[in-house]
């Protein structure tokens, strides 16, 4: 269940909401952002070939953000 993965309620993953993400601080679970759980859906919508263009372009945004704090 995505819910589950992504540590959030059922009911807040699918209809959003002002309540934070519950996770498990024990576990040190990552909290996420509405806006996150949206894009996690939408790439999971994807066909791989997309799913792989935007896993790349990602990653080039990262080393490209990396770089340029390095820079600073």
């Amino acid at each position: 269940m995505i819910a589950q993965w992504l540590g959030v309620p059922a009911d807040w993953l699918r209809f959003g909401g002002a309540e934070q993400a519950a996770s498990s601080d024990a576990a040190g679970g990552a909290r996420f952002e509405s806006a996150d759980v949206k894009l996690i859906a939408d790439l999971q919508r994807l066909d791989e070939h997309h799913r792989q263009l935007a896993r790349e372009f990602i990653r080039m945004l990262v080393r490209m953000n990396h770089q340029k704090a390095e820079v600073k």
